[in-house]
């Protein structure tokens, strides 16, 4: 139990100090939005498109994504297939069926709201977003070796 402690004032003290580098606009548009989240419930991240707000509420995870000057651009809501609107659904297990879903999501964003699937195969991560009617609105790919030096 001891050891513990140590860790965990550790753990806490990178992520003060992560909190600290977020724009205070950026602080003040989440609390804002997210009155009842405390400051200490938030993990941030800053990423190049955006900075992620990453926290519990109503009992399920959620991701708020802020523009550098503090603008809400978008909340992805983690979702479950049983959460699902039905077309949703039958668009999901029509397209998806040789890959593995690994996060669902209702992403809100100013315009309204669409539903995030994304999935894996053997060479890809597949991002499709799409409508409550399950439609598909866009689709992404991002190839496992993106990123990645190889030698």
């Amino acid at each position: 139990m001891r050891i513990m402690a140590p860790l965990m004032l550790l753990l806490l003290s990178f992520s003060a100090k992560a909190n600290d580098r977020i724009p205070e606009r950026v602080k003040t548009a989440f609390e804002q939005r997210f009155p009842d989240v405390h400051e200490l419930d938030v993990h941030w991240e800053t990423r190049k498109d955006a900075i992620v707000a990453t926290f519990s509420e109503g009992g399920g995870l959620k991701k708020a994504f802020f523009a550098e000057d503090g603008e809400w651009l978008e909340t992805r809501v983690r979702l479950y297939p049983g959460q699902l609107p039905r077309p949703v659904l039958h668009y999901m297990e029509r397209s998806h069926s040789n890959s593995d879903i690994t996060f669902l999501a209702k992403v809100l964003h100013p315009g309204g709201f669409l539903y995030r699937i994304e999935s894996e195969t053997f060479e890809e991560v597949v991002i499709d977003l799409v409508d409550r009617h399950g439609a598909l609105l866009e689709t992404s790919r991002i190839p496992f070796t993106e990123g990645l030096e190889l030698y």
